[in-house]
């Protein structure tokens, strides 16, 4: 079971447009250090849609060759095509990833028989486990619960789902019905401030991309909860709900995660890949104010 806070990591680039590795490395030991329970590498806050295949797959290696089984490493391996996703998948496989991500495939709108034809032929592809990541915003399909129990009966290595909407009920749906087919089946959130309400309905953890920048502020509500602290857990819950003011920063997403990790002194400066731009100078004194607000700003002497 994948269980705990798995940010989703940022990849970093040099100005030439190249991957960025000693950063990335180092960013990956920030992680860990701060004891999250795992990386969830190659998403939407790793820019993947904005790589090609090779940088993927090079990415991919650095990442898990640096971790070293120190931390469970999902990788996510997702693309509009089959083939390409079977590819990385097994790739991913053969470089000891502990899981692959998949996204069901952006677009064009598929029908639920495509979607199944999809996931069952990566599933069938690889050993490791899968983790079906379900973001109907931008793949325009939400895989209903009765669809993935399906999928799960069919399917053994299809071990959990990283859900990326706004809603409290189908992540309530999730626990009831697909693991009362694998109760070791992972339901993980993608939406930051849920990350309580989902442990407390039976659910396992998050993908927080607010998690680049503070990860302590997650580790601890989780790791409150997990020893059934449930009081210590809810005392740390507002300072994790703070951390949700930078998503109504305007500017890229990608853009706005890397600003607020270089302004709260984790990492340098790294723009995102176009066609995300840098963000107006408004939008960054806005950002700069709510870490400010949420005493993540580094002190004089820090700096």
């Amino acid at each position: 079971m994948f269980r705990g806070i798995y940010p989703p990591t940022v990849t970093f680039f040099k100005d030439d447009g190249s991957l960025d590795s000693g950063t990335n490395r180092t960013h990956i030991d920030f992680l860990i250090d701060s004891g999250v329970h795992g990386l969830y590498v190659l998403g939407t806050t790793g820019e993947f849609m904005h790589m090609t295949l090779k940088e993927r797959e090079q990415h991919a290696v650095e990442v898990v060759q640096h971790v070293r089984g120190r931390v469970p490493v999902i990788l996510g391996t997702g693309t509009p095509s089959t083939r390409e996703t079977v590819r990385l998948s097994r790739h991913a496989q053969g470089i000891g990833a502990d899981a692959i991500a998949i996204i069901t495939p952006y677009f064009w709108t598929l029908s639920e028989r495509e979607v199944i034809a999809h996931l069952s032929s990566v599933a069938n592809a690889v050993d490791i486990p899968v983790i079906v990541y379900n973001f109907p915003a931008y793949s325009n399909y939400n895989i209903a619960s009765e669809t993935l129990a399906e999928l799960v009966k069919e399917h053994g290595n299809i071990a959990g789902v990283k859900d990326s909407l706004d809603s409290l009920e189908h992540l309530r749906r999730r626990i009831d019905v697909v693991k009362a087919i694998n109760p070791e089946f992972s339901v993980l959130t993608g939406s930051d401030g849920y990350l309580l309400a989902l442990l407390e309905m039976g659910g396992d953890g998050s993908v927080p991309a607010t998690a680049n920048f503070s990860p302590d502020r997650h580790v601890r509500v989780f790791e409150a909860f997990k020893a059934g602290d449930y009081k210590t857990a809810l005392d740390h819950l507002p300072e994790l709900l703070g951390l949700l003011d930078v998503y109504q920063v305007n500017g890229s997403f990608h853009t706005v995660i890397k600003d607020a990790m270089a302004m709260a002194g984790v990492a340098p400066i790294s723009s995102a890949r176009q066609p995300a731009l840098p963000l107006t100078a408004e939008s960054r004194a806005r950002l700069r104010e709510i870490l400010a607000t949420l005493n993540l700003l580094p002190t004089p002497t820090q700096r």
